[in-house]
């Protein structure tokens, strides 16, 4: 039993055997193998290019197996163009630019391998600020000062600086950084079934590593720091730390079957 739609970026929320073996597979050689919890509960990711076709399958601890095949949604994705960056957050990087670049990701790397003990995704999702523009949108390619990036793998929320920024669920959070070099102020909230929230360009933070956060807590204020032009909440949500999805499919994804 699922819910949720297939497509791209977009997330299901499933119930299955507890404990069951669960493979997300394509006919293109892509394979993400995990586990259901002991309720037989787990969320599937779509990547923001996830094949036509692709089969979820479940196989108990006894060695029964069921497959679903799945027909996938494609989207087509925007074109956003952002000038006037400082050519140091583009291309051209000094010395002590590019260590800062290696010290943040490594801090992002080590927090992504964190695994919280967490089920606070079972509350649902909610939106961390409101009253704002979405100014960016998931899968959207990025043309920064001309050049072509890669997408954009987030939503992007506009709205003035010191903005509270409300947990959008529960969670342990994984990173609490001021300072990293594209992301400026930065948090991750990890929510359970591989579920991660970054939430970038904060202006102050509240919150600290390991601390245990309710839906609606206040994580920080929003602000303009790393690779930003102005004001904004950057809201990416990474599954099972393989790729990113569209935070939006989280809002709308209903877990209530799952509790």
């Amino acid at each position: 039993m699922c819910t949720g739609t297939p497509e791209q970026g977009a997330l299901m929320a499933c119930r299955t055997t507890p404990n069951a073996a669960i493979t997300l597979s394509d006919d293109a050689g892509f394979s993400a193998k995990f586990k259901a919890d002991p309720a037989g509960r787990f969320v599937v990711g779509f990547s923001r290019d996830a094949a036509p076709h692709m089969t979820l399958r479940a196989c108990a601890n006894g060695g029964a197996c069921a497959a679903l095949p799945l027909s996938i949604v494609a989207h087509d994705y925007k074109i956003e163009r952002i000038n006037g960056l400082p050519p140091g957050k583009v291309s051209t990087f000094s010395a002590a630019q590019l260590v800062h670049i290696r010290k943040s990701s490594a801090r992002k790397k080590a927090a992504f391998a964190i695994k919280a003990d967490t089920d606070a995704y079972l509350a649902g999702f909610a939106k961390p600020v409101q009253n704002a523009r979405i100014s960016g949108f998931y899968g959207s390619q990025r043309v920064l000062n001309g050049k072509p990036k890669r997408p954009h793998m987030g939503m992007d929320f506009a709205v003035p600086k010191g903005t509270p920024i409300a947990a959008p669920a529960g969670g342990v959070v994984t990173l609490a950084d001021p300072d990293l070099y594209f992301e400026g102020g930065t948090v991750f909230l990890d929510h359970g079934q591989g579920l991660v929230s970054v939430f970038m360009h904060m202006s102050s933070l509240d919150v600290h590593d390991g601390q245990r956060v309710k839906k609606g807590d206040i994580l920080g204020k929003v602000g303009a720091t790393g690779r930003a032009t102005g004001p904004h909440l950057h809201w990416s949500l990474k599954w099972k730390n393989r790729y990113y999805v569209n935070p939006d499919s989280a809002l709308s994804l209903d877990v209530s079957p799952l509790r």
